[in-house]
């Protein structure tokens, strides 16, 4: 079990069969290309996962097929989010089981939370992960409830096994709090915004958990590795042509635009899983064509 989470982590996505059943063999080999293209480590059933769109049976087992189709030092993070604590118990023992090296929980969703109810939600499920090291997932956007620096702090006090956060907030002054007002050095703040890696490497970051790092993986290890050696113009036009998709997936559909991409780079992601829709023809047409514009289809 690894606890060293670095880099690249690709949140993957879920391929589907014609009638709309899981293609875990699909899922497998997708798995096996992102790691084969720079991809540092796997986020099973994340946003991009659509974990709220799985079964409890699906997500286990697509952490069951990430895990057998990467290597034992590639660092697998399931997301073990659920709005009951028994699902939460399964999830973490499961984990375990499978061979996990950490978990991530977001916020709870559709109700509204005050901070201490926050506080006991994190630390019931940091108990539930016992020893397995625990990553906070910050996304506003979607639960409605943010991680704020006050919750991190109350609940890294008494757990130790919660080792950083996902910031997929969006908003950069919130991945800077987090890293100025870390609970302990070695916390890991990880962005979690496509638009944010080349200024959270400058800001002292040093991972990232972000969408299209399961679409265009060389693209996006680019920005860290022309960082790294210090070519910041080349990350800076790798980030910029990052940004482009970004904004083109958000303006058709993201999720099913981007497994869309991954149909034109010859993967059968096959129908999208209700209650998303499939894409129209233009819309297909233009990310075809905006792609190509940027050099990024074969």
């Amino acid at each position: 079990m690894r606890n060293d989470i670095l880099g690249l982590i690709a949140p993957q996505n879920v391929p589907f069969g014609p009638k709309g059943d899981v293609n875990y063999h699909e899922y497998s080999k997708l798995t096996k290309f992102l790691l084969a293209n720079g991809v540092d480590g796997i986020f099973v059933g994340g946003t991009s996962g659509e974990f709220i769109n799985l079964s409890d049976s699906e997500r286990k087992q697509l952490l069951e097929i990430a895990r057998d189709s990467s290597s034992l030092d590639t660092p697998i993070i399931f997301n073990a989010t659920a709005m009951n604590l028994a699902s939460v118990n399964d999830f973490c023992a499961f984990a375990v089981k499978a061979g996990a090296d950490a978990v991530s929980f977001t916020a709870p969703y559709y109700h509204s939370y005050d901070k201490q109810a926050l506080i006991g939600y994190f630390k019931s499920c940091a108990d539930a992960a016992k020893d397995l090291p625990v990553y906070l997932y910050n996304i506003p956007g979607m639960t409605k409830n943010p991680i704020t620096t006050d919750i991190i702090k109350a609940v890294c006090s008494s757990c130790p096994n919660i080792k950083g956060i996902k910031d997929s907030s969006m908003d950069f002054m919130t991945y800077m709090e987090f890293q100025n007002h870390k609970p302990f050095d070695d916390f890991k703040v990880m962005t979690g915004n496509d638009a944010q890696v080349l200024v959270s490497l400058f800001y002292g970051g040093d991972t990232a958990v972000i969408a299209l790092a399961g679409v265009f993986p060389r693209l996006a290890k680019s920005i860290f590795e022309n960082f790294w050696k210090g070519d910041l113009i080349a990350a800076r036009i790798a980030q910029d042509k990052i940004m482009c998709v970004r904004e083109l997936v958000r303006s058709i559909m993201p999720i099913v635009s981007h497994k869309e991409i991954l149909t034109f780079l010859g993967f059968d992601m096959g129908v999208p899983r209700y209650p998303f829709r499939s894409l129209l023809q233009e819309e297909k047409e233009r990310l075809r064509r905006e792609l190509d514009r940027l050099g990024l289809l074969p």
